[in-house]
């Protein structure tokens, strides 16, 4: 180890089907970097993310804390800030003030000042950013004899745009003056080297050279824009999966009867605007959201080479995750996210390569989420962890596998878009219990249900785990300080207190 210290590399991939991934039949994304990673290392099987939202989470997976404490709840202008608030600061700033260097390659989106004035080396954008816009990402196709990205939308809420050139966007989220929508599936006639998640990979490994050179220890965060929509795929991930062979999703013909008043409007609203009732309609979606996982995870995959050839790997921990989920066509048709706290949202991929880890290839049932992971980069790379951080270090668990670990996991969710009620979600054993500010409520026993297709709230029999779900979420909020405004009018409206 470079003076002792090992070397962190932490790789994010955006809004990422998971959920699909790993519990459902037929084709799937191939991930071959995530697959090294976890024989390698530790895979965690019941990874969460800590609010189902960008901006929130990567704020979480800067400071370690809780939205309600770092200020950065939605993603809008209805955020409590747009900034850290007093008090909470980065991860960088610890490990700086431990002799490490710091590195940010990608997607920030987790309010200003942004990490360039926050101590961090590397590359990034203000806002959402838009990577094909970048002066960088010019140098980098003149740099390698790339062509420009040349795109054909095949299917978009908005025109199918022919031989639309990605470098003439201004806004890559959303919708774009060009007409160019965020809601789309387009294929690539240029190089998978010209797409964004090749560019990242591509800057984060120039970096790593740099640190073969001078010796010195790092901690790097590489977070690609990708595989999150639009699903733009290139060569050679392009039709590499026959929508015709993905199954129906399991829970696509519910109902959402038992469901909160807005999961039924926003489904509705989602069937309304694509038009789409028929699960052979969601297929052709499906199969470019695969693909461009698989994209994203092959771009990362550089990283890992670099490591290799310049023998910084056995000196680094390698982390691979997610800020969030994706709620792709399931529960009858809905797209991108919304406001709900379904597990195809919640669930991320959370393996940790460390060559001192105990077991190669282990799989743990855990609780854990991605606000765990800045408390455990800190753990590893030797500092202290501040007792205002609501994430829990799971080096131990790196260590032995049957070290003691929480018994339940909170997360939350202050509202996105047409949507403004909190909620709070607590996950104990199989069970998961999520509270809405004016309106009604869910459980379930995931073991039994893993799809969530039937909401237990109201069954008597489960009467005695509703009010332990309640007992142990008072006990989760209490603990973090999630107790004012309408956290506390959620406590009393749903008979959280004890």
């Amino acid at each position: 180890m470079q003076n002792n210290k090992w070397n962190i590399v932490w790789l994010v991939q955006d809004h990422v089907t998971w959920k699909h991934y790993k519990d459902t039949a037929g084709p799937k994304p191939t991930l071959a970097t995530y697959d090294r990673i976890a024989a390698e290392g530790t895979a965690f099987n019941r990874a969460y993310t800590v609010t189902p939202l960008c901006s929130p989470a990567r704020a979480s997976m800067a400071t370690g804390v809780y939205a309600h404490k770092h200020g950065i709840t939605r993603n809008d202008e209805k955020s409590v800030s747009k900034q850290f608030l007093p008090g909470i600061r980065p991860f960088s700033e610890y490990l700086q003030g431990n002799g490490y260097r710091t590195g940010y390659f990608g997607k920030w989106h987790a309010g200003m000042p942004g990490p360039m004035k926050l101590g961090f080396e590397g590359f990034t954008l203000p806002g959402y950013g838009n990577p094909y816009g970048s002066p960088e990402y010019a140098e980098y196709l003149k740099r390698f004899d790339l062509p420009d990205p040349i795109v054909d939308v095949e299917w978009a809420l908005g025109e199918k745009l022919k031989d639309f050139n990605l470098t003439q966007l201004t806004r890559f989220a959303g919708g774009d003056p060009s007409g160019f929508k965020g809601a789309s599936t387009a294929l690539a006639k240029s190089p998978a080297e010209t797409m964004e998640s090749y560019f990242v990979s591509q800057l984060a490994c120039d970096w790593l050279e740099q640190r073969a050179e001078d010796k010195e220890p790092f901690v790097m965060r590489v977070d690609v824009w990708g595989p999150h929509q639009p699903y733009i795929v290139a060569e050679p991930f392009k039709d590499t999966i026959d929508p015709q062979q993905i199954p129906e999703y399991p829970n696509f013909g519910n109902t959402f009867e038992d469901r909160p008043r807005y999961h039924q409007k926003d489904r509705n609203r989602w069937r309304t605007t694509t038009g789409y009732t028929e699960w052979e309609q969601w297929q052709p979606i499906v199969a470019r959201a695969y693909e461009t996982f698989s994209q994203t995870d092959a771009a990362l995959g550089k990283v890992l080479d670099t490591l290799e050839r310049t023998g910084l790997l056995d000196n680094t921990i390698v982390i691979y995750t997610a800020d969030h989920g994706d709620i792709l066509a399931s529960n009858g048709g809905l797209f991108d996210k919304d406001s709900m706290l379904t597990e195809e949202t919640m669930c991320i991929p959370l393996a940790v390569r460390w060559p001192n880890g105990a077991v190669k290839g282990a799989k743990l049932d855990a609780l854990v989420s991605n606000m765990d992971i800045v408390p455990t980069v800190l753990e590893l790379a030797g500092v202290d962890v501040p007792s205002h951080m609501d994430g829990k270090s799971f080096a131990p668990l790196l260590r032995d596998s049957d070290a003691p670990w929480r018994e339940d996991l909170m997360a939350m969710h202050f509202g996105h878009i047409n949507h403004d009620d909190i909620q709070r979600v607590l996950y104990y054993g199989s069970y998961k219990y999520t509270a809405h500010l004016d309106d009604s409520d869910e459980l379930y026993d995931l073991s039994a249900d893993p799809f969530e297709r039937t909401n237990r709230i109201d069954d008597p029999g489960m009467s005695a785990v509703v009010s332990e779900m309640k007992g142990r979420l008072y006990q989760q909020m209490t603990a973090c300080g999630d107790v004012t405004g309408d956290s506390l009018k959620l406590i009393e409206q749903k008979g959280l207190r004890p």
